[in-house]
């Protein structure tokens, strides 16, 4: 997890982040619109949510639409606060519905979304690029070039051919984190961007950065997601399983990581080996993440709960020596380390089973 610091004489003091409220959307919406690369690739917004009367739904829908410089839609999804699983269906809806739009009503889209008082410093800067732009359309293959710096033939069977999502806001929850890298690995081309404001001396300062999927995924390689492709060369892990993890592992602990899976194995419905340092162990009711991040121990993540609720339950069934903490990640589960020394008994069959099939 990334902090921010300011120099304070010979020490550093942490900057708080500020939170953005509701109705802060509108003001990191504003500046995104304007300086969108802020999303941490080369955009020019052309629509907004209101732009789409037929689906949008909701005043709340904080949506912006951007074209990539490869000419693909992006659909940009912002919110504040933690954001839940439930959020990315509303970025689906547009980008599904933009799908089917053509290149001309698309620029006409383009031309309203820059004559709205709101935006004309967007168009008065369009014009001053010399985009090719009328009173009822925007050129798109022209802005694209203009704004990206490339010939307006290389956007000609381009814009559009695609679409993206990245969903924006200042924390996600597990669940949240978990279906983005599930749509992803899937084949939808989708990104969490966490973002974040701080004050420095009256100045704001923005910060973001991806967190889903990590840098572990290649987004050279998503045409290989999209048709089930996953070579040893570019996701060793999802090919080789159980084997590749243990070989992250000094030998004993990569014993204790099989011995655990046998442990909890009548309880297990599925193991996803979804990431190079992790994989994801899914019960009927809920899931572990184990993390092989270090070779001497393994951590056990309990997703969707708090360090101290499962604390209780290590006490519960007699593992009170045994202490959950969060050590960071994306989504700061609480996790439990395991090391050569840890004695695999009953009451950890229990503790995670249980965990397995939601009785605790």
């Amino acid at each position: 997890m990334s902090q921010l610091f300011v120099g304070a004489g010979d020490s550093l003091q942490p900057i708080k982040s500020v939170s953005l409220e509701s109705e802060g959307l509108q003001e990191i919406a504003l500046k995104i619109k304007l300086q969108p690369n802020f999303m941490g690739e080369p955009l020019v917004v052309i629509a907004e949510a209101m732009d789409f009367p037929q689906i949008s739904k909701s005043i709340d829908d904080i949506i912006l639409v951007a074209l990539d410089v490869n000419g693909n839609i992006v659909v940009i999804d912002l919110n504040c606060g933690v954001t839940d699983n439930k959020k990315p269906l509303t970025a689906l809806r547009y980008a599904s519905y933009i799908a089917g739009l053509s290149v001309d009503e698309l620029g006409k889209i383009a031309r309203f979304f820059s004559a709205r008082p709101s935006n004309l410093g967007i168009s008065r800067r369009w014009q001053d690029s010399n985009v090719e732009m009328s009173d009822e359309s925007v050129e798109l293959s022209s802005l694209l070039a203009t704004i990206f710096d490339r010939d307006a033939d290389d956007f000609a069977d381009s814009i559009n051919s695609a679409q993206r999502i990245i969903v924006a806001t200042e924390g996600f929850d597990s669940l949240m984190v978990d279906m983005i890298d599930w749509m992803f690995t899937n084949g939808c081309d989708i990104k969490g961007i966490k973002y974040q404001k701080f004050m420095i001396g009256g100045q704001e300062i923005f910060h973001a950065q991806q967190v889903v999927p990590d840098d572990d995924h290649s987004v050279d390689s998503s045409e290989n997601k999209k048709q089930g492709h996953h070579t040893e060369a570019e996701e060793p892990w999802r090919t080789r399983g159980l084997s590749y993890y243990n070989e992250r592992l000094s030998p004993a602990v990569g014993a204790k990581l099989e011995e655990i899976l046998n442990l909890i194995k009548s309880s297990v419905f599925a193991i996803n080996w979804v990431q190079k340092y992790y994989f994801l162990v899914r019960g009927e009711r809920q899931n572990l993440r184990i993390r092989v991040y270090d070779k001497n121990r393994i951590d056990i993540g309990f997703l969707n709960t708090t360090s101290s609720s499962i604390n209780s339950k290590m006490s519960k069934y007699q593992l009170e020596n045994y202490e959950a903490t969060l050590i960071g990640g994306y989504d700061r589960s609480p996790f439990v380390s395991i090391t050569s020394d840890t004695e695999l008994d009953d009451r950890w069959k229990h503790m995670l089973t249980d965990r397995l099939d939601g009785k605790s």
